[in-house]
């Protein structure tokens, strides 16, 4: 990760991570996600994913299909993180 915050500087940019699965949340009744919508996308300096809105720091997306939209919260818990956004609907 180090490596790409240093490639762009301060200028916005992203990177995707895909899983195979989200991970199994029992703490919410979830077992292990399927492989559609689970990945996660930083955004370096910028709010949103079209890298239009400049921010001094960094955003996580974390994208789930809707079923499996209380893995969020979770799993920003388990790196001791809490949800700041909207769940927001992907238009595909």
């Amino acid at each position: 990760m180090e490596p790409f915050l240093k490639a762009v500087d301060d200028s916005p940019a992203t990177v995707r991570w895909d899983f195979n699965a989200w991970p199994e949340a029992p703490e919410v009744g979830l077992g292990v996600g399927g492989t559609r919508g689970a990945f996660i996308t930083l955004c370096a300096h910028a709010r949103d994913l079209g890298l239009e809105e400049p921010a001094a720091d960094y955003t996580v997306f974390v994208h789930a299909t809707q079923v499996e939209a209380e893995r969020i919260p979770w799993l920003a818990a388990q790196v001791g993180l809490r949800v700041i956004g909207d769940l927001v609907m992907a238009s595909y």
